[in-house]
């Protein structure tokens, strides 16, 4: 009777709509050794990668262009000028050419400033000739630097400074900067990286320091940089150091994306995660506002949130930090303003709307930056557009989430939605399911049910925000044949129908 009613329920979602993936054209990594699953699974999530070579790592040479992932060519020091002429002659799909290698630092490049300016016309023939932009040398503090006119090169701007200097004449589209540093110390890097005027690549960071004591930590680290570059107007694109180690995600830095072959480690799963950016997004008012989805920001940085739900919150507040958010408001009216906050001090915020004063909320102390707790006014808004900004008064608090509602709307998910489940058909028995971009994290379960209404699989999972990947593997073989998997969690509940066109071992 059960499997009956199981048929049933499955049957009536037949036919479904599928979600369009929308990824960051921001989001890469540093990594020179992906298979083809590697770079099949993953690329829904990023847009880029580089290998420190000209060349693409042979197992998706010629797969890549397939993936819509753009490969990057570099040329490490000038030995690597031919490689990339010599591809750039082969591959039609590059578009851009990465400058030499850390050439600051003895045991990488090793070039100094006029060495480089030297090499730099060839490389800069092979972009003109292809019509490729061109990103600087890529810099990083350093400790056995190179020297040159008395000046040893341990500051990074230092040496691009007197790199342009050298090569006042060359042609230099892009910044590249590599980054180590922990907690939110990115911020202060980019900000040394403006004066250039260029767009600037991140095209090695990750917390490499002794702010990483465990996992833990370097995903607190990921969570709020990368969300920091997703939506730095001046950040073009940025890399996470690296796909995967020998020695794995389980020893320091703990710094791995990848795990088994086509799969994310939970390091790579947040990666994949992060909200991203766009400009012209508005949040519908009545509704949520997830903080960290900011349009423009000052000061605040973002990290794993341990409440009840949502996915990043925004800390590290300081007064008169501020951040903005495009809303579009349904009707005019009295809404009720709430915020989610959490702290060892009381606080203060502001609430502005097109730059006039409307609303503002005292933060309690609530006896740790994760223990959470909500306060509420009242605001006055008019319909339509408008720029929502919030202003730190009296700093010491974390926040989640801002609500605006009236007393009719809930800000709670409706019960049924679609996940985007893919590759389907199923090849190789690795899933990769992105639910409803508004879908807060949470614990989900997930059940695969056979056309007779048997369940050949079932796993929970613990999601950061909006995506993750199953293998149907782990529950033994899986024969050709239709499937339907179902997704539940807290107010959200799904069901794909699946073709298994040949046997998953």
């Amino acid at each position: 009777m059960i499997k009956k009613w199981i048929l049933v329920m499955l049957l009536s979602f037949l036919v479904a709509e599928s979600m369009s993936q929308v990824k960051s054209y921001k989001r890469g990594v540093s990594y020179g050794y992906h298979s083809d699953n590697d770079l099949k699974n993953f690329s829904p999530y990023i847009s880029w990668w580089y290998n420190w070579s000209p060349v693409p790592e042979s197992p998706v040479r010629k797969s890549y262009p397939g993936y819509n992932v753009d490969f990057v060519p570099m040329a490490w020091n000038s030995s690597g000028i031919n490689g990339v002429l010599n591809w750039a002659r082969q591959d039609t799909n590059i578009r851009y050419v990465l400058g030499f290698n850390e050439p600051n630092f003895k045991t990488q490049a090793n070039m100094t400033p006029t060495a480089a300016a030297k090499a730099w016309p060839y490389l800069e023939a092979i972009a003109d000739q292809y019509d490729l932009k061109l990103v600087s040398p890529a810099v990083n503090y350093c400790g056995d630097c190179v020297s040159e006119n008395g000046i040893t090169y341990t500051n990074p701007f230092v040496y691009l400074d007197d790199f342009f200097k050298a090569c006042d004449s060359c042609r230099v589209d892009h910044i590249a900067l590599h980054w180590y540093g922990g907690g939110d110390s990115m911020a202060g890097y980019i900000e040394e990286g403006r004066k250039y005027g260029k767009p600037i690549w991140v095209t090695e960071f990750a917390a490499w320091d002794n702010s990483v004591n465990n996992p833990g930590d370097q995903k607190k680290y990921l969570a709020g940089t990368t969300n920091f570059l997703e939506r730095d107007p001046d950040v073009y694109r940025y890399a996470w150091f690296i796909g995967r180690r020998q020695t794995g995600q389980t020893t320091y830095p703990y710094i791995d994306l990848y795990g088994a072959d086509g799969m994310l480690t939970e390091l790579g799963e947040l990666y994949m995660d992060i909200p991203v950016y766009d400009p012209d997004m508005k949040f519908q008012i009545p509704g949520r506002i997830e903080v960290e989805e900011y349009y423009r920001m000052s000061g605040l940085f973002a990290e794993p949130a341990s409440d009840t739900d949502g996915f990043l919150n925004i800390g590290w507040t300081d007064v008169n930090d501020w951040a903005e958010y495009k809303i579009q408001v349904v009707k005019g009216g009295t809404y009720k303003l709430s915020a989610r906050v959490a702290g060892t001090n009381p606080g203060k915020m502001e609430f502005l709307v097109d730059n006039q004063v409307k609303a503002s909320l005292n933060t309690p102390t609530t006896g740790s930056w994760q223990s959470w707790t909500t306060v509420s006014s009242s605001i006055e808004l008019e319909e339509g557009e408008h720029l929502l900004k919030m202003v730190i008064k009296d700093a010491g608090f974390n926040i989640n989430w801002i609500s605006i509602t009236d007393n009719t709307t809930s800000i709670r998910r409706a019960a049924l939605h679609k996940a985007a489940v893919f590759p389907n058909p199923v090849t190789h028995g690795i899933l990769s399911v992105e639910l409803s971009p508004a879908q807060p994290g949470g614990d989900y379960l997930c059940s695969l049910y056979s056309i007779t209404g048997e369940q050949v699989y079932r796993k929970s999972v613990r999601v950061n925000r909006s995506g993750f990947q199953i293998n149907l593997k782990e529950s033994g073989p899986l024969n050709p044949g239709v499937y339907f998997l179902q997704i539940s969690g807290r107010d959200f509940a799904s069901t794909t129908k699946l073709l298994v066109s040949e046997k998953v071992m």
